[in-house]
């Protein structure tokens, strides 16, 4: 009886959308549902001229997770036409800086010649199930910084969701319900759900020629 109960909380609380807001602070602002919680005016007067996708910290040793979700913002920056740096040149700089020197990020920036790169950490990447009803998750919150300065140019969170089943009203809707819920954990949803993250994160960023959607 409780864990119906939680169920019923759980999904009289969604919107049935795609996503949702993760943790909105008062000093963040929404833009294409993500929490922008810093965006420089320099930023929006003179748009990147390059960028390099760091590793992201794991979400509890997540590492393939993680590594997910930066391939796929690198892969929704390339539509835009900002020069990209290659991930496996951003790997090789990493491994061959000796950080002992100063600043990792510095350091590596400056040899892959792009002083402007974007990090940040995963925040969320799970998969529940409540019988009748499941759910996706993939969230990130990310940072573009200047890494000779370690200005934060533009910070933005945001928490994607992709959802199946619902509460059921009798026994035809639990069965499809049940059958739903059981669907969403297969196939290409967690793959979905992370594209829809990266989607939503590189459209808020300032200046960005965004064609993903042409």
């Amino acid at each position: 009886m409780k864990l119906l109960a939680l169920l019923i909380l759980c999904v009289l609380s969604i919107t049935g959308c795609a996503t949702r807001n993760a943790g909105s602070s008062s000093d963040s602002v929404k833009q294409n549902d993500v929490d922008v919680v810093e965006s420089f005016q320099e930023l929006k007067s003179n748009p990147l001229s390059c960028i390099a996708v760091f590793p992201l910290a794991a979400k509890e040793n997540d590492i393939k997770g993680a590594e997910l979700i930066r391939k796929e913002l690198h892969a929704h920056l390339a539509p835009t036409g900002i020069r990209l740096i290659a991930l496996q040149r951003v790997d090789a700089a990493i491994k061959m800086t000796n950080n002992s020197l100063g600043d990792l990020n510095a350091n590596v920036a400056k040899s892959i010649d792009c002083d402007t790169i974007m990090v940040g950490e995963v925040t969320e990447k799970s998969s529940k199930y409540y019988g009748v009803y499941s759910e996706v998750r993939a969230g990130a919150n990310i940072k573009i910084i200047r890494a000779s300065t370690e200005e934060i140019l533009w910070q933005g969170s945001h928490t994607a969701v992709i959802r199946g089943g619902g509460i059921p009203f009798g026994i035809g809707s639990f069965v499809m319900n049940s059958v739903f819920a059981g669907m969403n954990l297969y196939g290409d949803q967690s793959v979905w759900v992370v594209q829809d993250l990266a989607r939503r994160i590189v459209l808020a960023i300032p200046n960005l020629a965004y064609r993903g959607e042409d």
